[in-house]
């Protein structure tokens, strides 16, 4: 990941890029989740992993970045799933009125008189973000696309908090792939790929991949492509079977998403 790429899904200032590497700061279930992966193959669809580091009494993980060899690169994340918030989370209920405001800032007309006098929850914000997003029709979410140029000053107007039906994806997608067919047809080719190894993994279906995205990356002058499942600080164990599957008790609904991903990108390629 470049600084660009870090910032696409709003991870500025968690990130530092050395070079060939990331510095990712270390969350334990993030930490753990990449130990467990060295010696799967679905490592082969996450950024390589180098173990951590302390910096100034701060720990980091050490990860590949992934835009090193790319001349020209674009990047897109996707969020998977019906859901991003893990219920049992800290302060999910604690009303905040700096949570108001961003609800406002995308919404003007979303929030209730008594919101308005009490502030919301992190629970109610990530409920709104999720319904006004394709997170709960589609099961994942245009979380930023950019191409990173030199001065890492552009980036696409399109308001990604909004995009809900799948004609808005379709076309966020062609955005995101400029009519490369090639770039479509080889991402397309690679999230079946994706999809193959995440439903033989045993790993996959003994955690739940709350959070979690899928980071799309091409070079525009050589069209080499990347995709990587990233950001696993809520990717937690479950005790039990999850089938990533719709349902209150059968799991994320990452499944469900990646297939609606997959009808709409072959719409494309």
């Amino acid at each position: 990941m470049s600084r660009g790429e870090e910032q696409v899904g709003g991870h500025g200032g968690s990130m530092v890029v050395e070079g060939s590497r990331l510095l990712k700061a270390c969350l334990e279930p993030e930490l753990d989740f990449y130990k467990r992966l060295e010696n799967e193959s679905l490592a082969d669809y996450a950024p390589k992993f180098h173990g951590t580091v302390t910096k100034e009494g701060k720990e980091f993980l050490v990860l590949e970045n992934l835009t090193e060899g790319m001349e020209d690169p674009v990047v897109m994340d996707i969020k998977m799933g019906t859901t991003t918030f893990v219920e049992d989370a800290d302060d999910l209920d604690t009303k905040r009125m700096d949570l108001l405001q961003k609800m406002i800032k995308v919404d003007p007309n979303a929030p209730s008189e008594s919101q308005r006098e009490t502030g919301i929850s992190k629970r109610e914000y990530m409920l709104f973000r999720e319904g006004i997003s394709s997170t709960t029709s589609l099961g994942f979410r245009i979380e930023g696309i950019k191409h990173i140029h030199a001065d890492d000053t552009s980036k696409t107007e399109i308001d990604f908090k909004k995009v809900k039906s799948p004609e808005q994806v379709l076309e966020a997608l062609k955005v995101f792939v400029s009519f490369r067919p090639q770039v479509a047809a080889e991402f397309k080719k690679l999230l079946a790929e994706l999809e193959q190894i995440l439903r033989g993994s045993k790993l996959f279906v003994s955690h739940r991949a709350t959070g979690s995205s899928i980071l799309f990356l091409y070079d525009v002058k050589s069209a080499a492509v990347k995709l990587r499942m990233i950001d696993f600080a809520k990717t937690l164990p479950s005790g039990k079977h999850v089938s990533h599957e719709l349902g209150e008790d059968s799991g994320d609904g990452y499944f469900y998403g990646l297939g609606k991903l997959v009808d709409i990108w072959t719409l494309l390629a």
